[in-house]
């Protein structure tokens, strides 16, 4: 029964302006997805863990107080390996040397840089959500 609920996508930053962007350009773009989202990484955990068996994907920005994006990501791919995951940076991470380890371990599964439109976003959403859809149902 619970294969026919919307799965679960979140978005997590710590400015309440880009959830909110974020939340609406998705909702309005993706259908069968419900779109939730975090201002506070710790409170957006809790509810990973509360419903880690509903999420397709958690978009995270980098840098947030108290738990940063990879550490985030890491944590969440830890309780559901199944869930992809997307992190959001205005930085220049892909010579990183944490964040080359987490990609290489698929900790984090996609990375968009920032600025991003809409299109982007919700083509990248789109295209996690497809590879999530595949690996569920090849189980």
């Amino acid at each position: 029964m619970s294969a026919s609920r919307n799965k679960i996508v979140s978005i997590v930053d710590d400015e309440i302006d880009i959830t909110e962007l974020f939340h609406d350009a998705l909702c309005k773009n993706i259908e069968n997805i419900e779109v939730i989202g975090f201002n506070d990484p710790v409170i957006a955990l809790e509810h990973f863990i509360g419903n880690k068996e509903d999420y397709a994907l958690v978009i995270s920005d980098l840098r947030m107080p108290n738990l940063n994006g990879m550490e985030l990501l890491k944590k969440v791919k830890k309780i559901n390996e199944k869930v992809r995951t997307m992190l959001i940076s205005a930085y220049d991470i892909e010579n990183d040397v944490v964040f080359q380890h987490y990609v290489q371990l698929g900790i984090i599964d996609s990375v968009l840089p920032k600025p991003v439109t809409i299109n982007q976003l919700c083509q990248k959403v789109r295209d996690e959500f497809l590879v999530y859809q595949l690996a569920t149902t090849l189980k």
